[in-house]
């Protein structure tokens, strides 16, 4: 035969909460059915429920509808349960979370720019890098003497790191004829003062050979050797007619 209880319906009906949580003035009295003889399965499991102090619970039966113990229900289930008195809210799970509050957006001040004093740019001068020192070079290396129409042999020089001839020695005839020109007399030096010069053979070269020049036969060369004091030179002369 099923009991008739009077209860509150928050506190036994479906929560089965402490009667000093769930008191309040919103709580009505109600006449339920506690239904003993309900049976409850559980996955396939006969299920009691049963209070935090291990006494059993049975459904209740209130207008056609029936009550189980929330918390009861909630652990069965693996479900977190909670109350919080001051909503007077059951939670399931976990609780929500509070909306973070809306903030104000900031009032931005303008920002009074200041006016940027510009420095004038300085220039530095720049340095030019000296040029590298040119070799040592003659144009041309070699040239042709007309023995019939004598005339001197200019050579442009490009000094590099020499600064002067030191000497001028010929040879001919596979250096069976061995000559040693002087400065002033069998050649002269120009120096253009911009790294180059002029070195010019005089025609009075002919007068160290043993024979007149005329009498050389066409084809011999002359190879003159040209000592700077900063490197050396050869200068080949081809008598012609």
């Amino acid at each position: 035969m099923k009991k008739k209880w009077i209860l509150l319906l928050a506190a036994v009906m479906l929560f089965a909460f402490t009667a000093g949580v769930i008191a309040g003035p919103d709580v009505q009295q109600i006449t339920a059915n506690l239904a003993n003889d309900f049976k409850i399965t559980l996955n396939g499991n006969a299920w009691t429920p049963k209070d935090a102090d291990g006494s059993t619970m049975a459904p209740i039966v209130y207008k056609d509808r029936t009550y189980l113990p929330v918390r009861a229900v909630a652990e069965a289930l693996n479900i977190k349960v909670d109350w919080d008195n001051d909503t007077r809210t059951v939670i399931l799970g976990e609780a929500a979370v509070a909306p973070a509050p809306k903030e104000e957006p900031l009032k931005e001040e303008p920002v009074k720019e200041e006016p940027v004093k510009e420095e004038p740019v300085k220039e530095e001068p720049v340095k030019e890098e000296p040029k590298p020192a040119a070799e040592l070079a003659i144009n041309p290396a070699k040239a042709d003497y007309n023995k019939n129409n004598e005339t001197d042999v200019p050579i442009d020089v490009t000094w590099g790191n020499a600064t002067k001839i030191a000497e001028i020695k010929g040879s001919a005839m596979a250096g069976a004829l061995k000559l040693d020109l002087k400065e002033g007399t069998h050649y002269v030096v120009t120096d253009n003062g911009d790294g180059t010069g002029v070195l010019t053979i005089k025609t009075a070269l002919t007068s160290l050979l043993p024979i007149p020049i005329t009498a050389v036969p066409d084809g011999t060369e002359l190879t003159l050797t040209i000592k700077f004091d900063q490197g050396e030179k050869t200068f080949t002369i081809k008598v012609v007619s």
